[in-house]
Order: structure tokens, then C-alpha cells, then sequence
């Protein structure tokens, strides 16, 4: 039926919409209207944030996404990404908060402005002819004169961020940015696990325990945090069924035969044409007076063979995984779902449901019979799903390194139904026929049901003064002794000594920039996990003789460290003529320019009655909604 078509391939189809629906939303002439909050009332026109003793309503907010969208779409075609922003509520909210801050000061808008600064902006490049072209892209309905005061509205925003100037880059914050990616520390650090000291903890009361619970049963765990979560997260169990897809091709190969490699090479002989000494042209209209040259049938033969056995084995996979979906999961899911849609409707309209769901069949059976390796896996959350056997790496398509979702983000997508079939492949060649059959919403727990989990939270957090208070001693014991942590076991605890790393990595390239790379990124630190930014900063300003204590950041560790060894970064050295320097001063004026623009932004929130770092309660509680 249309409803099960439209199920089976939803997450493609609701992504066309999207598209479609980011067009009609720029084009739609009576979208305006409808956003300023004049159709349906309030209640279609809910309130959203208070700026500046004023209540700002989501129609508000809906202009400005409409503004940046057209903005965004425009610019795209120029730039190939979109500059001004995008259309979250706490970027909206701010953006509103800029353009307040733009009227207050007068800065013009409209038509003039925006053409002005695309001529300004991209030169001879932005001409009639080209602005034209852009447009009717865009659509009939969207006039130039809009776009162009869509451009100059979000163009003003962008120059009030702008108006504390450009912030102070000396030549210490240069070689700072160069240390930081150059300079190689090593430390000796002593390990005081707060799990050591938990049995020095009694057990805590039951209204100490109901007290605890309370404060924690709605909060979703997090193993980087130093707080206990209760809530019991997400969850799904799913069905897999796989095939080792190289060796299959490696069997393949062996079965191969000769006539059937010099047919696929007739067939693909132009694939092998040698290059010629003479232009193509040489001999224009008389082709024959040039004959190309192939690769003897010889000499591509072994590449022959492994190519047709692996798309024999392609072959042989799509047939079966189609055969396993057409016959046995699609329709057990259509089955379903329809019987589901029915039971809702039916209660909806206080009827009693007539249809039952159909009884589920695991699909060991049919693995079986099509030589495939099957599993069914426990309940697991996102995290652990992200870990989970050889699948967890695994893209969604049937081809290596597709670039498609992963496993756990495809599964744990709200849009990925149960009983749905999914093909993955991972790097290796291995090919998956997964099913969701179990998938359980975010809930919180009783207390009975989780005591144990409780009581031991309660205990770690009562330890956690003893742990650091003996390592403290510790590293009072170091500094007496000179500074430096000696022997390979402290107290029973064996001493760790890191590998000589950089604070920081150079960042990635941005797809599209010439030469341009984003931020530098953190250097992880593999003998302590979970490191964070109190135990990095002192790992990385420790000197000779010096006895730091820091926790990693879920505070379940106290670290006593000592420096180990420091290869410094010289300052000669950066600005060498082969060296970097213009990248590193690109790099500290871009970390200036993100923590005045910070402040700055955080200021004008202040001054609009927002909290600094405020953020709206859909996008706070985000990851407690999607477990």
C-alpha cells in the first residue's frame, strides 16, 4: 500500500522534503504573513525569550531564519557555504539581540547597502550577468531587491560583531600558538583511583540515598561528567546478519575461469588503452590511420580476476540480502506497522483495536539457510552501540568507505523505524543486513531498581576528598624528595610515564579553502583518559622540580605528576625560511578574534537580559530528549 512505500523509504523521501521545504520556505510569498504570528493566533505564535523587557514571539524569530535562509541560499552560489550563520533558536535569539544593537547605533540597511557590499566584496566578479543568474535559481518569487536587503540585513549583524575592532596580536601570542603545536612535554604521574578509597566510606542512610537518587534520577548518564545520571538512556536491540565480503571474492577468484576473463576484458578493453606518442587529432576523421593501443590480455590479468570476483561477489550479496528483505523483512514490517497505525487509530478514536501485531520471527533461521553469520545483540545505549563488535564501524551502503552514517548514528536516528532493513559495509570488506527490533525510550527508574548503582555514585562522591587528600600528601612527600616522582610504584600503584606529546595538533583543512585549516585541536594524552582541561593545563605548564595534582575530568582519578622531559619550541625556529609563521599568526588572530567575539557576544546578552551563556531549553535538553 502507498503508506507502506512511503514507511520503507521515509528517511530518503523526508529528506527531499526538507529541500523542497527549504525552498518553499524562501519562496512562499504568503509565508510572511504567516510567520509574523497573523494566522492561528498566539497559540500558533508561542513566546520564545524575553529581550529587553519584551516578549519575542517565534514568528519573529521565523523572519529572521527567513532572512538568513534567502541570505545563506544566495551566497552559497558564490562562496560554496553559507557565511551568515545558521538557523538555530540560540543563533536566531542572537542575531535578533545584533540587529537591536545595529538600530540602536543607526547602521543603514536595505537594497543600496547590499549591493554595495557584494560589489565591494567580490569586485568585477559580481556582475548583472551573474546576480541574475543566482537569482533564478533561487526562484521567480524572490526579488532582487530582497535578496539584496536580506544580504545587507544579515551583512549588518556581522559588522556589529565586528565593532570592538580587531583584537591585540602581539608576538608572544604568535609563539604561544607555535608552542603549543611544537613543544613536546613528557610527565611522570602517580595514579590515586577514588575507587581505592570507597571502602573507607559507609554506606549512606536511606533518606541520604532517597535525597541522592532524587537529585540524579532525571539526568542521563555521562562518563565525562563528575556527576551521576539515573535516567536510564535509550535503547535498542537489533538483528545482524553479515558476510565477509572479500573472502567470498577470494573464492570466487579460484572458480574463475579463462573464457570468462577474456570475455570481461573485451568488454572493458578500453578501460586499458596505452597512451599514444601522436596527438588524437593527428589524423582527424581517419581513425583507422591511428589504431589504439590496448594492455595485452596478459598483463591485466591478475587485476581481471580480482575485479570480477569482487563484483561477482557484490553481485551474489545484493541478491541475497534482497532476497532476505523482499521475502521476510519488508513484509514482516509493513505487516506491522500497519497493524500498529491501526491500534493507534482505533484507540485515538476510543475503539477497541481489531488488528493484533503480528508474532516476530528472529532471523537466525533464514541466516542460515543463506550462509550468513548472525547475531542478536543485547540492549544497547548510543554509547555503547558506538563500540559494539566489527558492526559498530561499519558505514550504511554496500560499497567500502561510502561516507554514509555509522552504525549507531543510523540506528539511534529518530527517523530510523523498527524492522526497517539497513546495508552496511565496513572497511574491510564485510557486509551487513541489520534490523532494529527493540527500541526503548529514555525513562527513569525507580529506585529499588537502580539502588545499587546509587549507593556507589553516593560512595564516589563521598571519596573523592579522601582520594585527592592523599595524593596532596603525596606529592608533599615529591617535593620534599626533590620533585621528582621516583621508582616505578607509588603505594602500591604503578607509576605512569606518558609519551612526549604536543598541547596541541594542527587543525583539519576546510573543504574549499585553499591553504585554509580550522582551529588546532587538542592532543589526546593515551595514558590518561578522559584528561580535561584542569589536568591538561597543569600536564602542559609543569617545569623542572614542579609537583602538580590535578583530576581527570569525571574526577574518578587524582593525578600526582612530575615533569619527565620538555623539548622546548625555540623561538628562532618559527621564524626559519621554510618555517610556518604565517599560518601560526593566522591561527592566533582567529583564537583572538573568537574570544573577543565570545565576550562581546556575551555582553550584548547580558545587556538584553539573557543570561551569558544562555540557551534556549529545546537545544539544552536536546540530549536528555534523544538519550
Amino acid at each position: 500500500m502507498p503508506f507502506a512505500v512511503f514507511r520503507r523509504h521515509q528517511r530518503k523521501l523526508l529528506a527531499i522534503f526538507a529541500i523542497l521545504a527549504m525552498f518553499g520556505f524562501v519562496l512562499a510569498d504568503s509565508l510572511p504573513r504567516l510567520l509574523s504570528g497573523g494566522y492561528g493566533g498566539r497559540n500558533q505564535n508561542p513566546p520564545v525569550v524575553t529581550l529587553y523587557h519584551r516578549t519575542v514571539y517565534r514568528g519573529e524569530l521565523n523572519q529572521m531564519a527567513q532572512q538568513r535562509n534567502v541570505a545563506n541560499l544566495f551566497m552559497a552560489q558564490l562562496l560554496g557555504r553559507a557565511p551568515f550563520g545558521d538557523l538555530k533558536d540560540r543563533s536566531l535569539v542572537d542575531a535578533l539581540i545584533l540587529q537591536h544593537e545595529a538600530d540602536r547605533l543607526g547602521m543603514p540597511t536595505g537594497p543600496e547597502v547590499g549591493r554595495e557590499w557584494l560589489k565591494q566584496t567580490f569586485g568585477e566578479l559580481m556582475n548583472r550577468e551573474t546576480f541574475e543568474a543566482i537569482l533564478s535559481r533561487l526562484g521567480r518569487q524572490v526579488s532582487g531587491e530582497q535578496v539584496l536587503s536580506d544580504i545587507a540585513g544579515q551583512v549588518r549583524l556581522l559588522k556589529v560583531r565586528q565593532l570592538l575592532g580587531g583584537p591585540l596580536v602581539t608576538p608572544l601570542d604568535v609563539f604561544q600558538a607555535y608552542r603549543d603545536q611544537n613543544e613536546r612535554a613528557s610527565v611522570r604521574a602517580a595514579s590515586f583511583p577514588v575507587e581505592d578509597f570507597l571502602a573507607k566510606v559507609p554506606d549512606p542512610s536511606p533518606s541520604e540515598l532517597e535525597a541522592f537518587f532524587d537529585r540524579y534520577k532525571d539526568v542521563l548518564p555521562d562518563p565525562a561528567r563528575d556527576t551521576p545520571g539515573f535516567k536510564v538512556p535509550r535503547q535498542i536491540r537489533v538483528e545482524i546478519l553479515s558476510i565477509d565480503g572479500n573472502a567470498l571474492a577470494r573464492r570466487i577468484k579460484e572458480t574463475l575461469t579463462e573464457p570468462e576473463l577474456l570475455s570481461y576484458y573485451e568488454n572493458r578493453k578500453s578501460e586499458f588503452k596505452q597512451p599514444s606518442e601522436f596527438p588524437g587529432e593527428i589524423f582527424a576523421g581517419h581513425p583507422e590511420l591511428t589504431p589504439p593501443r590496448y594492455q595485452s590480455f596478459a598483463e591485466v590479468r591478475p587485476y581481471l580476476a580480482t575485479s570480477l570476483a569482487e563484483e561477482k561477489a557484490q553481485a551474489e550479496i545484493v541478491s541475497k540480502f534482497e532476497k532476505i528483505k523482499d521475502e521476510v523483512i519488508i513484509p514482516f514490517s509493513d505487516t506491522y506497522h500497519d497493524a500498529l497505525d491501526e491500534i493507534k487509530e482505533a484507540k485515538k478514536e476510543g475503539k477497541t483495536p481489531r488488528a493484533t501485531l503480528p508474532r516476530f520471527e528472529p532471523l537466525k533461521h533464514v541466516a542460515q539457510r543463506e550462509g550468513l553469520e548472525y547475531d542478536d545483540s543485547p540492549l544497547l545505549t548510543r554509547e555503547q552501540a558506538e563500540r559494539y563488535g566489527e558492526v559498530a564501524g561499519a558505514e550504511v551502503g554496500l560499497s567500502r568507505l561510502s561516507g554514509g552514517p555509522k552504525f549507531a548514528a543510523e540506528m539511534f536516528d529518530p527517523k530510523a523505524t523498527l524492522f526497517e532493513p539497513e546495508e552496511l559495509t565496513d572497511v574491510l570488506g564485510r557486509r551487513y543486513l541489520v534490523r532494529k527490533v527493540e527500541d526503548h525510550e529514555p525513562r527513569v527508574p525507580s529506585l529499588q531498581e537502580v539502588r545499587a548503582e546509587v549507593v556507589h555514585a553516593w560512595k564516589v562522591e563521598k571519596a573523592r576528598p579522601l582520594a585527592e587528600q592523599a595524593a596532596r600528601e603525596f606529592a608533599d612527600q615529591v617535593r620534599g624528595g626533590g620533585g621528582q616522582i621516583k621508582g616505578d610504584v607509588v603505594q602500591g600503584r604503578p607509576v605512569i610515564t606518558t609519551d612526549p606529546i604536543t598541547k596541541l595538533q594542527p587543525g583539519f583543512p576546510i573543504p574549499g579553502q585553499l591553504f585554509e585549516t580550522g582551529p588546532p585541536t587538542a592532543t589526546e594524552i593515551p595514558q590518561i583518559p578522559n584528561a580535561g582541561e584542569a589536568l591538561r593545563d597543569a600536564y602542559f605548564d609543569l617545569q623542572n622540580g614542579a609537583v602538580a595534582v590535578a583530576p581527570n575530568q569525571p574526577r574518578t582519578v587524582y593525578y600526582v605528576m612530575t615533569l619527565n622531559s620538555r623539548d622546548p619550541a625555540k623561538f628562532q625556529s618559527l621564524y626559519t625560511p621554510n618555517g610556518e609563521s604565517l599560518r601560526y599568526q593566522r591561527e592566533a588572530r582567529g583564537e583572538a578574534y573568537r574570544r573577543r567575539e565570545a565576550e562581546w557576544m556575551a555582553q550584548l546578552r547580558t545587556e538584553a537580559g539573557l543570561k551569558p551563556d544562555w540557551v534556549p531549553s529545546d537545544e539544552a535538553n536536546r540530549a536528555a530528549r534523544e538519550g
